[in-house]
């Protein structure tokens, strides 16, 4: 089903987009009028003019995000939920009988139990929720590393057998992984999507409600126009001071910003690739994506598909919808600096290409600009960096015109002129404002001050988280101008593994990653204080102090004892820490006891183990075409010993059932002690046990 020719939410959402406009524009160009005559006959052309057009789309980008904040304020303050028609939360309906949902859950390189428990932890939720009839669960893996490969699948077995959920959690894997996690999902799609009306994605440290997921469900039942519908995932369960960091602060003013940005987006909302519910036909049929004419970074496969997901099923007639209401909706957030920025660097790459998309025929104009703030959150940080160089040589000009080219300590001719203050208040009321906003939030709800630590340490906590995020604000800005300049220069990335668990950068990291940016900010702040004097230094200590203290601040924030410190004192508290909702406590590692321990190589185990070795061949098919090639492997592993075989040899014959079946064949009818020594069988090494 398409859209209707005409939606009464998008009149409103026009109108409501227009008045955003004009709160960016209008006051970026009364700001841009102020800098005007603060630079008039002070400075060159050539610095006066492009200081001026960067200046004032900055000011732009950031009024965006304070009018965002303002409005989500407002609608939380009257405690009203939007009712504009066609709002999937008003049009519920009860899912029929042969309603189904596969929910999706693609893996590459995970830490297994983690993956395992997140999974347990929501199907058991749907459970107590009544709704379980409604819902299936697919691992999609695209591991490489057999021995992670072979984990997944006893793990599988495992909590299926734990659950009593043969038939109800699948598991896949592809043997070439193309498209990375887009192809991964459109693969299940074309070989599996026609049985399922919706499928939810999850990341692999997803967690989700089950009435949430049952309410997900109901709109999508009462809304057949709607084609996604995305929740707001809220970071849990890290205990770096970094990662704690990031938690707070997504709890604390993520709710404001949530509920503007809902405002303005409406039916055109956007995606973000996981803790979502989509219509899986239209998913299919139209949200094939793009590869872009040209050479990778910029061109070739896209890397960031989710925004462009939403734009696509939006092109199509669907509605995509926004919706923050909706609560149990879990992940956790990279647990380090180093990881944060990895992943930085992937979604520059990504999101510089979406401005390729800009001129894509029948893409809705709400889509467009999603693309344009997404890229402009990275294009912004060479453009902060260009305008503060513009700034210290506008600073070095006046300061040596005034003093007739001497230099000086002080330089008070800056306190005649206030409108460079008003200037710098007004960019410091934009940027802070919504963090106040957000306390001034959470104290109006009742009770809800003691789940962030109490009303002191609430306060105290987005002190410190203030600070940080200043501190840190450089360090960024250097590495998204790297990142953009990379990518503009031809140097791409591609995903990887991601880092899930608590982990801690050692000071030999720290150096190698922040060391050339700490000895930058040092070699800056030596340059440039004879020039520019006390006074006119003092604007760029925030930025300086920044990089040169950015090696302790990557260790620093990386160690788990830290956050586990900052959670005893009662600061950066989180709502689910204070009560933790049955889903999380699920995460705790006993919930999982019962999955098998593997001792010694798992390539040699399922050869070896009966058990295993049934479970991996029944999920395993014969291929006959890599016969020749797999028979000459398997003759390798039994006359050499499995130790000979690489990686890439084991993953071929572990993709062919008739391998596996004949190796094992082989090795027990053996009577070779140099051959069964080489398999593990006169050890113990090779047993499976349960812990």
């Amino acid at each position: 089903m398409g859209r209707s020719s005409a939606r009464p939410w998008e009149a409103i959402g026009r109108y409501r987009r227009y008045w955003l406009s004009t709160f960016i524009i209008l006051p970026a160009c009364g700001a841009g009028l102020m800098l005007v005559q603060v630079l008039a006959d002070r400075l060159p052309l050539w610095l006066e003019i492009p200081t001026l057009l960067i200046f004032v789309l900055l000011f732009a980008w950031i009024s965006a995000g304070f009018w965002t904040a303002v409005v989500g304020f407002i609608l939380l303050m009257r405690g009203r939920t939007d009712t504009v028609p066609g709002n999937p939360e008003l049009r519920l309906a009860e899912p029929r009988p042969q309603s189904r949902v596969a929910i999706v859950m693609p893996i590459y390189n995970e830490e297994v139990e983690r993956v395992a428990a997140g999974l347990q932890a929501t199907y058991k939720s749907l459970q107590h929720a009544g709704a379980l009839a409604h819902f299936e669960f697919f691992l999609l893996s695209d591991t490489r590393d057999p021995a992670i490969w072979l984990r997944e699948e006893l793990v599988w077995s495992a909590l299926c057998q734990s659950l009593d959920a043969f038939g109800r959690i699948h598991y896949r894997r592809r043997p070439i992984n193309n498209k990375a996690k887009s192809g991964n999902v459109a693969d299940f799609c074309r070989r599996w999507g026609k049985n399922y009306e919706y499928m939810v994605v999850l990341d692999a440290d997803s967690v989700m409600n089950g009435e949430t997921l049952y309410r997900m469900l109901e709109m999508m039942e009462g809304n057949p126009q709607v084609g996604i519908i995305q929740t707001q995932p809220l970071a849990v369960n890290r205990e770096t001071l970094y990662a704690r960091l990031q938690q707070f602060a997504q709890h604390l003013y993520g709710p404001i910003f949530s509920a503007g940005l809902r405002f303005w987006q409406l039916g055109d909302g956007h995606y973000i690739g996981h803790n979502a519910i989509l219509r899986t036909v239209p998913f299919t049929q139209y949200c094939a994506l793009p590869v872009l004419p040209g050479r990778a970074p910029l061109g070739g496969p896209l890397l960031s598909h989710d925004f462009v997901e939403a734009a696509l099923m939006a092109k199509s007639g669907w509605e995509v919808w926004f919706v923050p209401s909706l609560s149990g909706s879990y992940e956790e957030v990279p647990p380090t600096l180093i990881d944060d920025l990895k992943r930085d660097r992937r979604w520059a790459q990504g999101n510089l290409q979406h401005l390729r998309l800009l001129a894509g025929e029948g893409l809705r104009p709400a889509h467009r600009f999603l693309f344009i703030n997404g890229a402009m959150s990275f294009l912004a940080a060479p453009l902060w960096g260009i305008f503060l160089i513009l700034g210290a040589l506008g600073s070095l000009h006046w300061a040596n015109t005034a003093n007739n080219g001497s230099t000086t300590l002080f330089d008070w001719s800056w306190l005649a002129d206030p409108m460079p203050f008003w200037l710098f208040g007004v960019t410091i009321i934009l940027l802070l404002s919504p963090k106040f906003m957000a306390v001034l939030w959470v104290m109006y709800q009742r009770g809800q001050k003691e789940h962030f630590g109490g009303l002191f340490n609430l306060l105290a906590s987005m002190f410190f988280e203030s600070l940080f995020s200043i501190l840190m604000a450089p360090i960024r800005m250097a590495f998204h101008s790297q990142f953009v300049i990379q990518t503009l220069m031809g140097r791409g990335v591609h995903w990887g593994g991601q880092v899930r668990g608590d982990q801690e950068t050692s000071w030999v990291d720290a150096f190698r990653y922040f060391g050339w940016y700490s000895a930058l900010g040092l070699s800056l702040a030596a340059l440039l204080y004879p020039f520019l004097g006390l006074w006119h230094f003092v604007w760029l200590v925030p930025i300086l102090g920044g990089l040169t203290a950015a090696v302790p601040i990557a260790a620093w924030t990386s160690r788990p004892a830290l956050g586990r410190w900052a959670r005893r004192h009662r600061l950066f508290v989180i709502p689910e820490e204070v009560r933790v909702p049955p889903e999380l406590q699920a995460l705790s590692a006993d919930s999982v006891a019962y999955l098998p321990h593997i001792e010694g190589d798992p390539f040699i185990q399922v050869v070896v183990d009966p058990r295993f070795n049934a479970i991996h061949t029944a999920l395993q098919r014969n291929r006959t075409g890599a016969w020749p090639r797999a028979a000459n492997l398997c003759h390798k592993a039994l006359e050499q010993g499995p130790q000979e075989l690489n990686n890439r040899e084991r993953n071929i014959l572990l993709s062919d059932r008739n391998s596996m079946l004949a190796l094992h064949r082989a090795v027990w009818s053996t009577a070779d002690r140099a051959r069964l020594a080489a398999w593990g069988l006169q050890s113990d090494e090779w047993k499976l046990t349960d812990v």
